[in-house]
């Protein structure tokens, strides 16, 4: 049985926040966001910044399994008096890729938003171009809220659309149970 942790982006090394930048900068993980420029160190550093001064806007946790870090989930654009937030999660190390820990991320981004945080909703966009992600958070029981028709630059002059999702928290407590049992089995 693996085990899985998360810790606070801003308590760990600074060895570990540049491991964070550079899994950001690798193609895979750069052409699922909505800002697909490589983040130089600068802009890194006043993002680390801005996390460190604002920890009620945005919080960042680093993924690990059995120690070993291998991904990043972030509620984002945090409002804890209106109990909404965006969020995003990757799994940086590709050596974890394909192992059903996308799903253990979702959940803990769940978990983390809903019984943690006491959010209402968490919302979050997916690039159209990336279905995998748009079955697995409809699947978790995301609802399509709306799409934004060619709004993220792919590159190579290619537009494509941006879907808005969102979990309300009654969704989230009546399939809590389901979706641990779901999302937690494949894990490997």
């Amino acid at each position: 049985m693996i085990s899985l942790s998360y810790r606070d982006l801003t308590e760990l090394s600074p060895e570990m926040g540049e491991q964070v930048r550079l899994w950001r900068n690798t193609p895979e993980v750069r052409s699922s966001m909505v800002r697909q420029h490589p983040i130089s160190p600068e802009e890194h550093a006043q993002w680390l910044e801005f996390l460190r001064r604002h920890p009620h806007r945005q919080r960042v946790r680093v993924a690990f399994v059995d120690h070993e870090p291998f991904g990043v989930v972030t509620l984002k654009d945090l409002d804890l008096a209106a109990g909404v937030s965006d969020w995003g999660m990757y799994i940086g190390d590709p050596r974890f890729r394909g192992r059903g820990l996308g799903n253990a991320l979702l959940f803990e981004i769940l978990r983390w938003a809903f019984d943690e945080s006491g959010l209402f909703r968490l919302f979050t966009s997916v690039l159209a171009v990336n279905p995998q992600a748009l079955v697995m958070y409809l699947r978790a029981g995301f609802e399509l809220e709306g799409c934004w028709r060619r709004h993220v630059s792919l590159g190579g002059g290619e537009r494509g659309d941006l879907l808005w999702m969102a979990m309300l928290r009654p969704r989230w407590e009546e399939r809590r149970k389901t979706l641990e049992e779901a999302l937690l089995a494949g894990v490997r």
